[in-house]
């Protein structure tokens, strides 16, 4: 091992290696000696090019190691030698005794004290690698930047959400030609554009006085759910275009990360009673503004002008409206005092934290009450009260879900052009064991909202549910499709849709995906430890059920059994059967 250039108590701006051997247990259950001997030799395959590079290997501890380069290109290139001599050495192997390295690259300040390595950077390259495919390397943003060219294939994934890190980080996966070929995961095959012209919505900027933020969120995710209901546009979910809400960024960057053709940007200001809104459709490919306009509006009249935005859109993109009828715009009852108060609900329901929740049920009650004729109020409402029920505790549960029941169905007896209430009423009768309502009531989602996440995510919910399984990977993947970014619940239903349909690695690969960007997912542990049970995987079960209580220490096998809301009894008996084989009483 090359000696390292480091003294105790010294930061300094680095980047960072980290890598671990995928299926590392199971290699070692299998044949402990063989999989040390392997590792070995691999190890001095990642001594020798690291230190033909300059840089150092700190740590070697188990299947995991650190690596410290001067610069990012160097760290690169060692990587994708270390990835190349792996897979020559895997090409002699059994296919069961190849073993893979996910690799991970960072760049910031690291410190040394007492031994250990500290800092950000280092737990960030901890998170890529886990995320990365094995035999793949993935890099963040800023060392892919400082790299500059090389000939290496880059697929850029957008900026994700690390377990523990405050900020968004943009990822690249490296792929080369000359290792391995890698497997890629479901989610991350999600990134060419589709044959209907494709939009996403930036988030709107305030550019008036502080506090009137939510004017610009509320424009945003009106204009959102309006677009989302035209059959011949595909849009990009705001659940993920809103992870751009901090930090700088353009169009065309925005644009390729979500693997758009076009990217609506827009502005709000007010000025006493009015505002002024400034928008504008720039292609991606070209960077040029193919459509732009501003308009004036008081809250009392704002809908008209969010209605001409969206048929100007429609206009500019040559959108074909396929459907039998002419597109649902967001028409509402409102005077101004109701457009600020839904503004502000739907500002506070973007944010999306439990606490944010709580004030987006308090402004929609308001709404509601003020407003009782007006179905936004209880449109809106209905998808807080499921969101807070599903993200919410337990204990809380039966409230929302009564709620978002009682406010879904009252928004649909309104007429609501937006249709989420669909969604929401089909999760309720399965709940409810209304399994053929549930069923024609997801196909009225689908066609009212063609392309909201939220709802093909909630249909692929039910349809896993209802035993059909394969229908449910597609709306899933669709879902994903459509929320890049924020897919976790969307992959923990696919994963759980897999198991369903007894594809247990697929099922096992799916859920450690969304483990490695939230590690305290319950629902994916569950399916994980179900599905590594399956495989025969004893250890891996067990681990994974472990950690799953420790999420959830009231977990029982009773207790799913009577709460997951299977039509047939017997898909329930197997998925807990297997729970219990991991280790669940």
């Amino acid at each position: 091992m090359a000696e390292s250039t480091w003294s105790d108590g010294e930061t300094r701006h680095a980047a960072v290696l980290h890598g671990d051997v995928a299926g590392y247990s199971r290699l070692t259950a299998d044949n402990e000696i063989e999989t040390h001997q392997t590792l070995q030799t691999y190890r001095r395959s990642i001594e020798e090019e690291t230190g033909a590079r300059d840089g150092s290997v700190e740590q070697f501890v188990g299947d995991e190691f650190l690596a410290v380069f001067p610069d990012e290109r160097s760290a690169l290139e060692a990587a994708l030698q270390i990835q190349r001599r792996i897979a020559d050495g895997n090409a002699s192997l059994p296919a069961g005794r190849q073993m893979r390295f996910r690799l991970g690259i960072n760049s910031g300040a690291i410190s040394l004290q007492d031994g250990q390595w500290y800092g950000d950077t280092i737990n960030i390259a901890a998170r890529l690698q886990a995320m990365g495919e094995p035999g793949g390397i993935t890099i963040s943003g800023p060392a892919l930047d400082a790299v500059g060219d090389i000939d290496v294939k880059i697929e850029s994934q957008g900026r994700q959400r690390l377990k523990n890190i405050p900020e968004p980080v943009l990822v690249y996966l490296v792929q080369d030609e000359r290792a391995i070929e890698v497997e890629t995961k479901p989610w991350r095959r999600r990134v060419a554009r589709p044959k209907l012209p494709s939009l996403a919505v930036s988030p709107f900027v305030n550019l008036g006085e502080t506090g009137d933020e939510h004017l610009a969120d509320g424009l945003m995710m009106g204009l959102a759910i309006s677009l989302m209901t035209i059959p011949g546009l595909e849009l990009i979910s705001e659940n993920s275009t809103l992870q751009y809400r901090s930090g700088a960024f353009s169009a065309q960057q925005l644009g390729h990360e979500l693997g758009v053709k076009y990217v609506l940007e827009g502005g709000v200001q007010r000025s006493g009673e009015r505002m002024r809104v400034l928008t504008q459709v720039v292609d991606v490919d070209t960077g040029k503004t193919v459509w732009a306009d501003r308009f004036e509006a008081t809250l009392d009249d704002v809908f008209e002008a969010q209605d001409q935005i969206v048929r100007d859109i429609v206009e500019a993109l040559d959108v074909e409206v396929i459907s039998a009828g002419p597109a649902r715009l967001y028409r509402t009852h409102l005077d101004a005092q109701g457009v600020e108060l839904l503004y502000k609900g739907l500002h506070h329901l973007s944010l999306g934290t439990p606490a944010e929740l709580v004030l987006a049920v308090a402004r929609f009650d308001e709404l509601i009450e003020r407003y009782p004729d007006a179905s936004s109020g209880y449109s809106a409402a209905s998808i807080a009260h499921f969101l807070s029920a599903i993200n919410g505790p337990p204990e809380g549960d039966s409230d929302h879900i009564a709620a978002a029941e009682r406010t879904a169905r009252r928004s649909l007896e309104l007429n609501d052009p937006a249709g989420v209430g669909y969604a929401v009423l089909a999760y309720v009768m399965l709940l409810h064991q209304d399994f053929e309502g549930a069923a024609e009531t997801v196909e009225k989602a689908t066609a009212a909202r063609p392309s909201c996440d939220f709802t093909f995510g909630v249909t692929a919910s039910v349809l896993r549910y209802l035993g059909r399984w394969e229908d449910a990977v597609e709306h899933a993947d669709r879902a994903t499709r459509l929320s890049p970014l924020f897919a976790d619940w969307y992959q923990s239903i696919l994963a759980d849709a897999y198991l369903l349909g007894e594809e247990y690695e697929m099922a096992a690969d799916t859920a450690e995906g969304v483990v490695a960007g939230d590690e305290d997912n319950t629902d994916a542990l569950l399916t994980l430890a179900a599905s590594q049970a399956a495989l025969g995987r004893e250890r891996h079960a067990a681990a994974a059920l472990k950690h799953a209580k420790e999420t959830r220490p009231s977990l029982t096998a009773e207790g799913l059994r009577e709460k997951l809301p299977f039509q047939d009894d017997s898909a329930t008996d197997r998925f807990v059967d297997l729970l219990e084989d991991a280790g669940l009483t």
